[in-house]
């Protein structure tokens, strides 16, 4: 019998175990990100907010991106006006302003801001806190008796929620500027500068630029959450690190578009 025991070999679990245990390991982290995004919330409500360690944290976040995030959404500005225009050189390129408006201020600004958050300052959040989990320095801090998420996920819990809905108002101020800078040189495109302002202020709302604020209020939560989920469940030296810092990337653009989904959905729902 012992013979049979040892010699037995482990069965590999067959496609039904692996998507449950799939199935397992997404639970486990949106159950811990919902619990450290309940924790930073009480902890940025009922506890003294570290003004300076958010500030710090605001120009990591927010300043130090305003350089790429210009490039970024003039490029995407300019690139809209000559794809549109080219589709609408035989109809109608009056239309060319609410496009590129409505894109900037409703999804790309939104999407796009969110996304540069999640890879750069929230890769950095999951490495950071990543490296800090690996070397004990999160246990050091309980052993101290400071609270980690206090002194570690608030700061930049609300460093992202804060900094990124005004990142947003710079991309689509930026992005539009673009358009009109294509509008204004390009030959090929024969509405002028005026007339594409004056369309875009006919069609672009309060509404549709506060929508694009309520994203970005949700989006620069989840970029901030996920990667400081990833970073104090990393596990397993510098190869974790690395690990947790790509999946905390991952997650968020996942979660981001699942999010930007439900919110544009819920906006036509009220309409």
């Amino acid at each position: 019998m012992a013979v049979e025991a040892v010699g037995r070999v482990p069965r590999r679990p067959g496609p039904v175990g692996r998507l449950g245990a799939g199935i397992l390991d997404i639970l486990q982290v949106l159950g811990e990100a919902a619990s450290l995004f309940a924790a930073a919330v009480r902890a940025s409500a009922f506890a003294p907010i570290d003004r300076q360690r958010v500030i710090v944290q605001m120009v990591r976040v927010g300043t130090d991106t305003l350089s790429i995030g210009a490039l970024l959404s003039i490029f995407v500005g300019m690139v809209l006006v000559v794809q549109a225009a080219d589709q609408l050189r035989d109809v109608n390129e009056s239309v060319l302003g609410p496009i590129v408006g409505l894109a900037m201020t409703k999804e790309l600004g939104p999407v796009m801001m969110a996304f540069l958050l999640a890879g750069r300052a929230g890769s950095a959040m999951a490495a950071e806190l990543g490296s800090m989990t690996v070397y004990d320095e999160i246990n050091a801090l309980r052993t101290m008796d400071i609270d980690p998420v206090r002194f570690l996920v608030m700061p930049r819990f609300v460093a992202a929620t804060l900094a990124l809905p005004l990142l947003i108002l710079y991309s689509d101020f930026i992005g539009v500027w673009g358009g009109a800078m294509v509008v204004a040189i390009d030959p090929a495109i024969k509405l002028t500068v005026n007339g594409y302002f004056a369309r875009m202020l006919e069609w672009v709302h309060l509404s549709d630029i506060l929508i694009g604020l309520v994203k970005g209020l949700v989006f620069g939560m989840i970029a901030s959450i996920l990667p400081c989920t990833f970073g104090l469940r990393t596990r397993g030296g510098t190869e974790g690190i690395a690990t947790a810092t790509t999946a905390a990337v991952v997650w968020s653009f996942i979660l981001i578009l699942v999010f930007d989904f439900l919110i544009v959905r819920g906006s036509f729902a009220a309409d």
